[in-house]
């Protein structure tokens, strides 16, 4: 491949990966605010089948962001095996922070779907003295 096209493909790769990421926050943080403004009106069956369906997201995400995070590094390296002037950054690190993002947004994320069903069951268990 030519500079050019390693270029292309990094710029590319990073919108993928950038559109990706900003979904993900975004229904991270609607699920958020739905869970909590619907609060136990929610029964838990629906409950479970949003928790399923964003937890398929989220996998799904994080496999494409695997794909992109490889081809990205892929050009990079390549581009540095060229001795291009291009300016690349040290993505390891920045790759190792979106995951880390991803996991703990998504821990929460579920977490705060089912946290007003957990505490109504400890309230329920208090309520009948056990």
């Amino acid at each position: 491949m030519t500079e050019f096209e390693l270029i292309s493909v990094l710029k590319e790769t990073s919108t993928g990966i950038a559109l990706d990421f900003e979904f993900f926050l975004t229904a991270t943080f609607a699920l958020i605010i739905v869970s909590y403004t619907v609060g136990e009106r929610l029964g838990k069956a629906p409950r479970v089948a949003i928790a399923s369906l964003y937890l398929v997201m989220v996998v799904l995400l994080l496999v494409r962001y695997q794909g992109q995070a490889t081809q990205a590094l892929f050009a990079i390296s390549a581009l540095r095996e060229m001795k291009s002037d291009y300016p690349t950054l040290d993505t390891v690190v920045i790759m190792w922070f979106r995951r880390f993002i991803f996991v703990a947004g998504t821990l929460v994320a579920v977490y705060s779907l089912f946290k007003p069903v957990v505490i109504s069951d400890k309230e329920e268990g208090d309520e009948n003295g056990t």
